[in-house]
C-alpha cells in the first residue's frame, strides 16, 4: 500500500514601490524582485517548506538604501498565503536561519540597510509544518518600500 500525499502549490508574489527620500547626491536606482515560490506543501510534513527569493538593487553611485516589506495579508506575526477559501500561514526572514520576521521596522520586524551602487538581498520564506488545509493555489502580495 503507497502513501497518498496531498500537495498544495504555493507561490508570493512580491510587488515593487518605489519611495524616493532626496540626498544631497542625486541618484537613480532601479530595484527588481524575484518571486519566492514554495512549491508544493505536504500537510502531512512535520518540516516546515522553505522558500527564497531575491531582491535585487542597482544604482547609478554608491548609495545608502533601506528595503522595508508590507504584512501582506496578516501581520508580521504571522502572514497568510491565500486560497481554497483558507489561508496557509507563513512568514518572510532577512536571514538564512528565519529568525528575523523582515517587515517595516513595526512589530518586532526588521527593515534591510545597505550602501552600494548594486546589491542582491535574499528574501527567506518559510510555511508553518502540519497545518490541514484543502488543495489549491495559495498567494500572497507583498509591497517592496525602496527608500534611498
Amino acid at each position: 500500500m503507497s502513501a497518498f500525499r496531498l500537495s498544495r502549490p504555493v507561490l508570493l508574489t512580491i510587488a515593487i514601490a518605489l519611495v524616493h527620500v532626496p540626498t544631497a547626491f542625486a541618484a537613480s536606482c532601479d530595484v527588481s524582485a524575484q518571486g519566492l515560490a514554495f512549491g508544493s506543501y505536504d500537510p502531512f510534513m512535520a518540516t516546515p517548506l522553505n522558500g527564497v527569493g531575491t531582491l535585487t538593487v542597482i544604482c547609478d553611485i554608491s548609495t545608502t538604501h533601506t528595503i522595508a516589506l508590507s504584512a501582506g495579508t496578516g501581520s508580521f506575526v504571522n502572514r497568510h498565503l491565500n486560497g481554497a477559501g483558507t489561508a496557509l500561514n507563513y512568514n518572510l526572514y532577512t536571514d538564512a536561519t528565519r529568525t528575523v520576521v523582515w517587515g517595516d521596522g513595526s512589530g518586532g520586524s526588521a527593515v534591510v540597510s545597505n550602501i552600494s551602487a548594486s546589491a542582491s538581498h535574499s528574501v527567506y520564506g518559510r510555511t508553518a509544518a502540519l497545518q490541514n488545509v484543502p488543495i489549491g493555489i495559495y498567494t500572497d502580495s507583498i509591497v517592496v518600500i525602496f527608500s534611498y
